[in-house]
């Protein structure tokens, strides 16, 4: 995929995840009017046609989900505003991995619950959680909505469900050095320390120089063969599960 999309600082925080009956509380996968949903990955959801010259992905992200957006520019849009925004973008596109990123920051943002002024027949409950919900119902095999969830959930302390998404996600990015980064800080969190250093010698192996990753496993009494690099990254914890630059 040519769209991108990069996690920084991997802050692990205490919101938890409720578990709601999936179709009856996240919402059926329809749209007013039977516009969409439609498929991110999709060639065709970029390509121009005479209907629509720019595409459905930019003709939504011009109004929907621009740069402020994505950014979750707080000097340019309320809460509620990005809320709202976001969730027009994912009820267009239910896998759009950038979305759903900027909609999982954005409710650890509101303090972990999102506005619900917005909410529809067709979306009765807006959350992190039930967007994901609506991405994997609508396109199970995602790999990059797989990375992206396994990351939110990471963040949200629920690390063997975090895992479990991970595996998903490994056999398309298993060369990534942010994905063998960010997988090997779970294992760390959840003291797997030979699996650590594992998937910590593969990504600073890859390039990779933040010192989250290393200092765990460090501090815990393990060591990694490769020497840290002369500089240090300003992000603490990153993935970049579409960026092809980096597999």
């Amino acid at each position: 995929m040519s769209k991108l999309f990069s996690l920084t600082f991997l802050v692990l925080a205490s919101v938890s995840i409720p578990s709601y009956s999936a179709v009856e509380d996240c919402g059926e996968l329809k749209n007013y009017g039977d516009i969409g949903p439609w498929d991110y990955s999709d060639p065709s959801s970029s390509a121009s046609t005479g209907a629509d010259p720019m595409g459905r992905i930019k003709r939504v992200e011009n109004v929907h989900f621009n740069s402020d957006v994505r950014s979750l520019n707080r000097k340019r849009y309320s809460i509620d505003q990005l809320t709202a925004e976001i969730h027009y973008t994912l009820r267009m596109f239910p896998n759009h991995t950038e979305a759903l990123v900027s909609i999982s920051r954005l409710e650890k943002m509101a303090g972990g619950k999102l506005p619900q002024n917005t909410a529809t027949i067709y979306t009765p409950r807006l959350s992190a959680y039930c967007f994901f919900d609506r991405a994997i119902r609508f396109k199970e095999n995602d790999k990059n909505v797989r990375f992206a969830y396994a990351i939110h959930l990471h963040q949200n302390g629920k690390f063997k469900e975090a895992l479990e998404q991970y595996l998903l996600a490994e056999p398309q990015w298993e060369d990534n050095r942010y994905f063998q980064y960010n997988l090997g800080l779970l294992y760390a969190d959840m003291k797997n320390w030979e699996k650590a250093v594992d998937y910590a010698q593969r990504a600073y192996g890859s390039g990779v120089s933040f010192p989250s990753l290393r200092q765990k496993i460090e501090k815990s009494g393990y060591k990694i063969n490769i020497p840290p690099p002369h500089r240090s990254d300003a992000h603490v914890g990153a993935g970049d599960p579409t960026s092809s630059k980096d597999n």
